[in-house]
């Protein structure tokens, strides 16, 4: 449940946030953190185009970082005895945390206080999809099918995240049409849908199958 609640409590927050903004919030040109921005006026993280940002209910969007966070973490300690042993399910236990911590970090240290911890914290979108991908290798003969939109879903945000390192420093027409701050999207949400599909697959009993034999 600490997982479910993790995804579903970070989506109503984007939702009530970005509903705020009395210039609207743009899923094509504005950054997910820009919700948590605490400052009104133009802000870029540099090479991208700076923007308007001015975000009212900053504060709950900055508390729904951190709660994810602290969710993401518990739910990754609390599954881990049900997955299968094995240095795969260790390690992505050990990314879960770190992502977590991300998260955590993303909420503490708004875009505008300081970009480089923010930054830092933001390499939870790569840890992420990273994490996604070992736990749907580590589960993919007890459950092939949450294995297999594991797998989906880690490479799909792997892969935004590369087309974002590219359109920032290449070429802009890698964005794909999404812009930065869809592409961004592209990349972090699959982790986040992840947990969801994973915490309500042990919610719902699915995790007692995955404690191995003996």
């Amino acid at each position: 449940m600490c997982w479910v609640l993790a995804a579903v409590q970070y989506a109503v927050a984007q939702m009530v946030a970005a509903a705020a903004w009395q210039r609207p919030y743009s899923l094509r040109r504005n950054y997910l953190s820009d919700l948590g921005n605490t400052r009104c006026g133009w802000f870029a993280v540099a090479p991208s185009t700076p923007t308007y940002v001015c975000s009212p209910l900053h504060a709950v969007m900055n508390a729904s970082f951190v709660t994810a966070g602290v969710l993401v973490v518990a739910g990754a300690v609390l599954q881990r005895p049900t997955w299968p042993p094995g240095g795969t399910a260790t390690a992505a236990g050990a990314l879960w945390v770190l992502d977590g911590l991300g998260r955590i970090t993303v909420g503490l240290v708004p875009e505008n206080t300081n970009i480089g911890v923010h930054l830092l914290g933001a390499l939870n979108i790569p840890v992420g999809s990273i994490a996604t991908l070992l736990t749907a290798v580590a589960l993919r003969r007890s459950r092939p099918g949450l294995g297999l939109a594991g797998v989906a879903l880690g490479v799909l945000g792997l892969t935004a995240t590369v087309l974002t390192g590219v359109a920032q420093h290449v070429d802009s027409e890698f964005y794909l049409g999404l812009g930065v701050g869809g592409l961004e999207r592209a990349a972090e949400y699959p982790a986040t849908l992840w947990i969801l599909l994973a915490g309500l697959a042990a919610a719902s009993g699915g995790s007692r199958r995955l404690r191995p034999s003996g």
